[in-house]
């Protein structure tokens, strides 16, 4: 009990020591224990960030798998090499770069990267335009590899914890948590994206999390009738910018966590296509849990033991 104890002192005084070390070549995290300051904007999180000296934001999207992702229309990246085309769950095409020459990355903690190689960029200047002027790019899943996090979005704080053997034992990660539910979740073909079993009244859904959107529910025809017909699926008017949103009632997730969401967007199945084939979504009825689900609640996504943890605010 000693040794256990000690343990847990030992990762949560590592947890508080600063990011000031400097990396080369790779977009990787290191070290024990590392904590970014979050800003929302809208429905998006965002950690800041300096790349070859331009100020901005990169976009923590859990839904990109790659690293890191460079604005080329906010930051001048002229080495870049077009390799081929893109596209974001939104619709929006662009042509993907490659780039040798992103001589440093420094974000806020003080955590800094110098002479990055194989960094995808483009042209993202929707992100400029449609949710903040200084967004200069994403992190992706391959950047915290290895690693646990945890999404806190009323303390705006993002903080990752290696899986390690001993961290699996101590659960440092929930030191002074109320634990709500633990989900069981599978991956398919992208490793970046949780899915969980869903059921609202008697529909069966597939749930997958990504932190880069508000939410989304898209049901098949006889499902919608159901819903709306016992009102768990309730029409909510538009949004700000006229697009219809809707609110969802008793939902189960992973047979064990209740929740109900409010003023996620209705899709077809055909907006759905875009990402169903890259994210092997076969099923008829599909639902994603964005920013209406985290700002309910803290999760820690643990993708070696395929679970996320979801805590009190």
């Amino acid at each position: 009990m000693l040794l256990l104890l000690l343990s847990v002192m030992a990762l949560g005084t590592s947890a508080q020591q600063p990011a000031g070390q400097v990396y080369q070549d790779t977009a990787r995290l290191h070290g024990d224990s590392i904590v970014f300051p979050l800003t929302l904007v809208n429905a998006y999180p965002f950690v800041s960030v300096e790349v070859n000296g331009v100020q901005g934001k990169f976009m923590f999207d859990t839904g990109l798998n790659s690293d890191l992702e460079i604005n080329d229309n906010a930051v001048d990246l002229p080495g870049k090499k077009a390799v081929k085309t893109g596209q974001v769950g939104s619709g929006q095409s662009f042509m993907l770069n490659i780039n040798d020459t992103i001589a440093q990355v420094r974000f806020k903690n003080g955590l800094t990267y110098q002479h990055l190689r194989h960094i995808t960029s483009a042209n993202f200047d929707f992100l400029q335009r449609n949710i903040t002027p200084d967004c200069i790019g994403y992190i992706g899943h391959h950047f915290f590899d290895g690693y646990i996090f945890k999404l806190d979005y009323l303390k705006r704080k993002l903080t990752f914890y290696k899986a390690t053997d001993q961290r699996k034992t101590v659960k440092d990660f929930l030191n002074g948590e109320k634990v709500l539910a633990i989900l069981h979740f599978e991956t398919r073909r992208l490793p970046n994206h949780p899915m969980v079993r869903v059921r609202i009244g008697n529909v069966d859904l597939l749930g997958s999390f990504d932190t880069g959107q508000y939410g989304l529910i898209q049901l098949d025809s006889e499902a919608a009738k159901t819903l709306e017909a016992s009102s768990l699926l309730i029409q909510d008017g538009n949004d700000s910018n006229d697009d219809p949103i809707v609110n969802v009632n008793d939902i189960v997730l992973d047979g064990n966590f209740q929740t109900s969401l409010k003023g996620i967007y209705p899709f077809t199945y055909e907006q759905t296509a875009p990402f169903r084939k890259g994210m092997q979504i076969r099923e008829a009825s599909y639902i994603c849990f964005g920013y209406r689900f985290f700002e309910q609640y803290k999760t820690v996504w643990d993708y070696e033991e395929k679970k996320i943890y979801v805590l009190a605010q």
